[in-house]
Formats: structure tokens, sequence, C-alpha cells
């Protein structure tokens, strides 16, 4: 988990928008392909919590996302 800032333009009435943000990073282990799950729990000042359930999928080296 990194800490980041989320900028948006033009989000409904707002036309710029920057909000505080967390980014996750996946890497597979090498050889695996098929589905991955991960659960991210979140929990804010006030006491309430998330629970994030993620599904990566991997299918191989060829298909993979540039960034």
């Amino acid at each position: 988990m990194k800490s980041a800032k989320a900028k948006a333009t033009n989000y409904k009435a707002c036309l710029a928008l920057e909000v505080p943000a967390y980014v996750a990073f996946y890497k597979a282990p090498p050889e695996f392909l098929g589905d991955d799950a991960l659960t991210l729990e979140v929990k804010y000042q006030g006491g309430r919590t998330e629970i994030q359930k993620i599904t990566v999928k991997v299918s191989g080296p060829g298909n993979q996302q540039k960034i």
C-alpha cells in the first residue's frame, strides 16, 4: 500500500478535485496463472470498517497491462 492523491477534472460540479487515496500494487508469483483473491480491510477514524474483496485474473506474461 502506498499513499497517494487522486486527481480528477470536471467531476460533477467540481472543476479540480484532489483527495487522499491509497494505491495497492499486485505482482503474481512466477509461473502463476489463474485467479488470485485478496481481502482489504479499511478502518476509518470514526470506527467504521469496510471490507473490499478483490479478485485478480492472471492470464500470462503476454497479456500484461502496460503502466
